[in-house]
């Protein structure tokens, strides 16, 4: 944005106009145990507009959530330290991510928890690789069943 935008800009503002620059940023904490995806969903995340964090670990996941209060958790269910299940129900213990929402991801055809996702909160249950597309329309509506 040069100069001529921002103080325009500033005028609009002023006067009570609002501006995609100014709308606030939807935060996602992407939960991920792969360097190379999380990066990957990263930066699709950050082009679609947005803001976001990166966890590898389960406990790393649950104190960046304290500190970030994010919106909504990608959240691997495949992770080294503890289960996705898990890292779930401690994020809803807190006050401050009770109402986040959840998707989970696994890169398991086979995986059993369909119905454990369910139970845990989780509003969607995704197949990886995500797919950039469904994942950003995802985000912009509010779901309530675990669907694939």
């Amino acid at each position: 944005m040069n100069a001529t935008e921002s103080e325009q800009l500033a005028r609009w503002e002023d006067e009570g106009g609002q501006s995609v620059f100014c709308a606030p940023r939807q935060r996602i904490l992407i939960v991920e145990t792969d360097a190379r995806s999380s990066a990957r969903l990263e930066l699709m995340l950050h082009a679609s507009g947005y803001e976001t964090r990166v966890a590898w670990t389960g406990d790393a996941a649950v104190a960046i959530a304290a500190e970030f209060h994010p919106s909504v958790v990608l959240l691997d269910l495949d992770l080294l330290d503890v289960n996705g299940y898990e890292v779930a129900r401690l994020l809803r213990e807190q006050a401050q991510t009770h109402d986040l929402r959840l998707i989970a991801m696994t890169a398991s055809r086979e995986h059993p928890g369909r119905e454990l996702a369910r139970v845990a909160g989780f509003e969607r249950y995704l197949l990886k690789p995500v797919a950039t597309l469904d994942l950003v329309e995802l985000l912009q509506v509010k779901g309530d069943d675990t669907a694939e």
